[in-house]
């Protein structure tokens, strides 16, 4: 069996993901340059006989140096950190750059590339060369390669020029594939391909015998940080040229494959806080930074300066902007010197997952799901809602006793209310959807502690994201976590996590609940230690809303106060009025269908999923 070897190029100092492939070796372009340590298991292209240095200007032609002068193979290929080939059996679909673009270098991604060793071997096995798929010209508004390089930013036509004068004086059988390449309509992009060892040969010497010329012959002198990448553009057309050149020699067994760009490459690593560190996580987007500041705030002026807090937000696109401003405003509190806060994008994990939005619940809910994989080293983590206000020290909760649970939750009197009486459809959906035995135990999910370490091998990350992808659950992520861990779960007192009376209809459904727990509600709303704004209605659209007060107090001390105050402007009153509507269908369905029916059955069912 041929040794095949993908050699994949990494930035200097970069920390991208390494996909663990077969036949891709990941290696450390320019390692001479590093400042930071190269990862383990990744290789150096300044071992052997090398031109590492130079990786400024030739960019991952320093990769290709090193493999030519160190490395003996069958198949030698190359590609980068953040694109890679696919090897598909139909094309994947297109953007407008001309080639597929991915959001994240995640699992999902690595299927859609089909890099199982069986499939890259036939693909690779069969040909003599292959090159990243040609872009037509027209798609980077050139009239062609020639010209695209004439008006590529930072670059001087003279330079391409030089080049092609001193590959047809040294190399003048090629001549007629580089004017044929330059003049044509295609552009083949990246310094990407795989090809034989004779070949791969034959195309090194040549390459790097020109730019050797060209330096000497060059002057680059005032050239900005991408003119003096010149050798590396240079490079990336010298293969275009090659490539030409074998078509017309004919012979050869050619072929193209899809380039794939990922946009976000940066590794996700397991959340490591440190000794004696409380780790705190929560979810949010770019939109909900406002509220979510409210929600650090309040936990930061409540925390003890005694003990130490590490707080992770799993996101997938607050800028650094925001994440700067959050950081700042930690900083200012009495405790902040006791608090560190990390952004974790958890997107490379929920690529390629369709994580339904429903109402007022938003994609990030379903980030949580996260928290046993990503803390697995740790014994407990406690989780938190963004639209939160914190009003005792998290370090009680993060102290309860793990026990054998997988997690510890307060009761949600809404759901236990509904099934009591309220909504009947949501006791039926109860036993017939989730499989819940005891509807009394069905949990709250705003505020949780985790317990990684229970969790073992069950309902990792991709079941729990697969069961609410392929379920039709009302409540989300919070269904899915009741049904996996029913049985096994810690309660909470409802201080930890107490409802609002949203919109005025939570305790009209909570009155139906055992006395019991609306005993524990009432008096959990007397002192509560986490304020949980959850429904569709919120103090920042509505500044008339139950417990609303604390809310804005604590807001009035977050960089965003203004941008609250503006945005309830914009969202109140349309939420109102078809939250008005609702409430006005509701009414005549109870005046006009008998009680008991089912048709009356049936549209309470629609009413509560709406709500």
């Amino acid at each position: 069996m041929d040794d095949i070897r993908i050699f994949v190029a990494h930035s200097p100092d970069s920390r991208d993901i390494c996909i663990r492939r077969p036949f891709l070796c990941h290696v450390a372009a320019g390692s001479s340059l590093w400042t930071r340590p190269v990862p383990q298991g990744m290789l150096r292209d300044d071992a052997g006989e090398h031109i590492s240095g130079k990786n400024r200007a030739y960019c991952e032609l320093t990769v290709q140096y090193y493999a030519w002068k160190n490395v003996r193979a069958d198949y030698y290929g190359f590609c980068h950190y953040r694109r890679y080939f696919s090897f598909a059996p139909r094309p994947l679909p297109e953007e407008d750059c001309g080639c597929p673009v991915f959001p994240y270098i995640s699992p999902y991604l690595q299927r859609r590339l089909c890099m199982d060793e069986e499939t890259i071997r036939r693909r690779v096995e069969g040909n003599d060369f292959l090159i990243a798929e040609g872009i037509p010209v027209q798609a980077l508004h050139a009239r062609s390669v020639y010209d695209h390089y004439r008006r590529a930013d930072g670059l001087h036509v003279r330079d391409l020029d030089l080049f092609l004068r001193i590959l047809c004086r040294r190399h003048p059988y090629l001549a007629g594939a580089a004017r044929s390449y330059m003049q044509g309509k295609v552009f083949y992009p990246c310094s990407m391909f795989l090809m034989k060892r004779v070949l791969f040969a034959e195309y090194a010497s040549v390459l790097f015998d020109v730019l050797e010329a060209f330096e000497r012959e060059a002057d680059t002198g005032g050239y900005s940080r991408e003119g003096l990448r010149t050798p590396g553009h240079l490079g990336e057309r010298f293969a275009g040229i090659y490539y030409t050149y074998l078509k017309q020699a004919g012979g050869y067994r050619l072929g193209e494959l899809q380039m794939v760009l990922a946009m976000h490459t940066r590794a996700g690593t397991a959340a490591r806080p440190g000794e004696g560190e409380i780790p705190v996580a929560l979810a949010a987007d770019q939109g909900f930074v406002p509220v979510l500041a409210v929600c650090l705030r309040s936990l930061a002026e409540h925390a003890d300066p005694g003990r130490r807090y590490h707080i992770y937000v799993l996101h997938t696109d607050i800028g650094e902007a925001g994440q700067a401003a959050l950081r700042g405003m930690l900083r200012e509190t009495p405790a902040g010197g006791c608090i560190r806060l990390d952004f974790a994008d958890a997107g490379a994990w929920t690529d390629g997952y369709r994580l339904r939005a429903k109402g007022h619940i938003s994609a990030p809910t379903y980030y949580r799901f996260l928290i046993p994989w990503m803390f697995r080293g740790c014994e407990r983590v406690v989780y938190l809602d963004a639209d939160v206000v914190v009003k005792a020290d998290v370090a009680r909760l993060y102290d309860l006793a793990p026990g054998d649970a997988m997690l510890a939750a307060a009761p949600d009197a809404d759901f236990i209310g509904q099934c009591c009486g309220a909504n009947p459809d949501t006791g039926q959906y109860c036993e017939r959807v989730l499989g819940i035995k005891d509807p009394g135990g069905y949990m709250q999910a705003g505020v949780l502690v985790f317990y990684p370490q229970a969790w073992g091998g069950k309902a990792q990350a991709r079941e729990l994201f697969q069961m609410a992808q392929q379920g039709d659950y009302r409540y989300s992520d919070q269904d899915v976590l009741n049904i996996v861990c029913e049985g096994r779960t810690r309660r909470l007192d409802m201080k930890w996590n107490m409802l609002t009376d949203s919109g005025g209809m939570r305790l009209p459904v909570i009155r139906h609940a055992p006395a019991a727990l609306l005993e524990e509600y009432e008096t959990a709303r007397r002192d509560p230690y986490i304020i949980h704004y959850a429904g569709s209605r919120k103090p920042w659209q509505d500044p008339g809303e139950d417990f609303a007060q604390e809310f804005w107090e604590t807001a009035r001390r977050t960089p965003y106060y203004e941008r609250l105050l503006a945005g309830m402007e914009g969202s109140g009153a349309g939420r109102t009025l078809a939250e008005k509507a609702l409430n006005l269908a509701r009414s005549a369905a109870k005046a006009v269908l008998p009680r008991g029916s089912r048709i009356r059955r049936a549209i309470g069912g629609w009413y509560w999923r709406m709500k």
